[in-house]
């Protein structure tokens, strides 16, 4: 059952990202951060740990896309081991995995892979695995 909750999760997140790629307010904050990835080398942070990401616009876009849909996920369903995995991959690890160009792990959105998607805004939504890119035709593997 913990698959299916982690999968539903991940699903709605994948949607919720490719919906503020066409909302016009809410595009405008979220591709601060591509901007600020594309042009900044990307490393830990203390204020990884308050959630604070890049530079403000950024973390709001982190709050909008992430945060209070993880909250509101997990207070839906019950699933509050959730908030606690996504607290500890965003404060932790996101910075150092997502957004670095040396990361190319197989089977996960990490790295490379999500690197794509700040340069083809219409392809690599999906976050941790690929399964929801792939199934809606919006994966891209740069051979």
């Amino acid at each position: 059952m913990i698959i299916v909750y982690f999968l539903t999760w991940t699903f709605c997140l994948y949607w919720i990202h490719r919906f503020v790629h066409h909302m016009p307010i809410v595009k405008k904050i979220h591709l601060d951060h591509h901007a600020f990835v594309n042009t900044h080398q990307i490393k830990w942070h203390w204020s990884n740990l308050f959630l604070f990401t890049d530079t403000w616009i950024s973390a709001l876009d982190l709050w909008i896309t992430e945060v209070v849909p993880t909250i509101i996920f997990s207070y839906i369903t019950g699933q509050w081991w959730l908030c606690i995995f996504y607290y500890v991959w965003a404060a932790f690890l996101q910075e150092p995995f997502e957004h670095n160009k040396n990361v190319n792990i197989p089977f996960l959105t990490h790295g490379r892979w999500h690197l794509i998607h700040h340069k083809n805004v219409k392809k690599n939504f999906s976050l941790f695995f690929p399964l929801w890119d792939k199934l809606f035709g919006t994966e891209y593997i740069k051979i």
